[in-house]
């Protein structure tokens, strides 16, 4: 893990930075309506009374941060029970604390699947998900994962909740061709920077840039001499694909730096934290830019349906709106629209309707999951290119 530089921000947001690296690549229970082992009564609808669902949460470990992927689910299913339930049916939450370790969410999705569980909530950090999708299809369950890393193979039983990173970096470079010719590409040399080293400037060239690749070591202390090379090689852009907190002080590199052209952040350090800690930095010029969704900036949202769904939110969820409960509030309301559609738990049968063009828009997600693309999310709405302002918020930009 880089070392954070000198900056005025905390070591408490730069961990909830960290916590953030999954939604762009990388304790006991507790829940909405009780703990676990209650018995169930099927229903003459072919559901059940409560319908339980399991969540897997990192609720603590290295990335506790995505925990709060947990008060979203416990928020919505609280939010639905209070509102007629699903087709009048209360919904149970049983949520473990996986502690971001694959082997542990492997763990609960065999315990929920022992238990009779059919439908899961969890994990949102990726290395989780990967663990979790193959045993998703053989225990016959449906599993709705919270990372924005591609979906996992295999991924016939398990669906994706919010943008996923090929979306992202689409949207990404499109945002980037409207301020930079030549952008360099910041990506870290792990299987994540990887990912964003293959694909960012070959996005970045398909809109007739010429992007300038800087490979970066998690282990270094500071990202100047990395920033400094990318100048000397007429960068007059800079694009840094770590979310974590490295991202942060390579903005104040950069800025020690003299650098006065646009700066651009992944969309998975959208959060008010992470602009706040980043306020002094920022100026008034629009030069530190990222992707939002509509709930975290002002006015209305691109769609009537998008809007009702973050009026919902907000009002169910007090405080400044949160992209990681965000993602666990729509996972449940994916799940109502679901079970009020087919009105049974028959796994294939629910597998069978998501597949089929099943539509969702929620607050962070919003798309059509098909047989081909099991998360389906569209970046309209969802990542609007934005600037972190002075006073520690977010503005869209043209």
């Amino acid at each position: 893990m880089r070392s954070t530089a000198k900056l005025a921000v905390g070591a408490a947001l730069l961990a909830l930075a960290l916590g953030l690296a999954a939604c762009g690549g990388q304790s006991g229970s507790g829940g909405g309506g009780g703990g676990g082992g209650s018995e169930t009564s099927a229903s003459s609808e072919g559901l059940t009374e409560p319908i339980v669902i399991g969540a897997t949460s990192e609720k603590t470990g290295p990335v506790p941060v995505l925990g709060a992927e947990a008060e979203g689910y416990e928020a919505a299913v609280k939010w639905i029970n209070s509102h007629g339930g699903v087709d009048g049916h209360k919904l149970e939450l049983i949520v473990h604390d996986n502690a971001g370790e694959p082997a542990k969410a492997v763990s609960d999705l065999r315990t929920f699947g022992q238990e009779g569980i059919k439908l899961v909530v969890g994990g949102a950090f990726g290395p989780d998900c990967a663990a979790e999708a193959p045993v998703s299809a053989e225990a016959e369950m449906i599993v709705f994962c919270g990372s924005t890393d591609n979906l996992p193979e295999p991924d016939t039983h398990m669906f994706g909740v919010g943008l996923g990173y090929s979306p992202t970096i689409v949207a990404a470079s499109e945002m980037i061709a409207k301020y930079s010719k030549k952008p360099a590409v910041f990506a870290d040399k792990d299987k994540s920077g990887d990912d964003s080293a293959a694909e960012a400037p070959k996005r970045l060239e398909e809109q007739g840039l010429e992007p300038i690749l800087i490979r970066t070591s998690p282990t270094e202390a500071s990202f100047k001499a990395a920033i400094q090379n990318a100048i000397s090689q007429g960068a007059d852009g800079l694009w840094f694909t770590e979310c974590t907190p490295a991202a942060i002080s390579a903005v104040g590199d950069a800025k020690a730096l003299g650098f006065t052209g646009k700066i651009y952040l992944e969309n998975c350090l959208g959060s008010f934290e992470v602009a706040e800690a980043l306020a002094q930095l920022a100026g008034t010029e629009q030069q530190i830019m990222i992707q939002v969704p509509a709930m975290l900036l002002p006015g209305k949202a691109p769609t009537e349906a998008e809007q009702k769904a973050i009026e919902t939110f907000k009002e169910a969820v007090p405080g400044k709106p949160n992209l990681v409960v965000g993602s666990g509030w729509d996972a449940i309301w994916i799940i109502k629209q679901m079970l009020e559609q087919t009105k049974t738990l028959d796994v294939p049968t629910n597998v069978k309707a998501l597949e089929n063009n099943f539509g969702f828009t929620g607050v962070w997600h919003s798309g059509t999951f098909t047989t081909s693309d099991h998360r389906g999310a569209i970046a309209e709405g969802y990542a609007t290119p934005a600037a972190i302002t002075n006073k520690g918020t977010f503005e869209a930009v043209e």
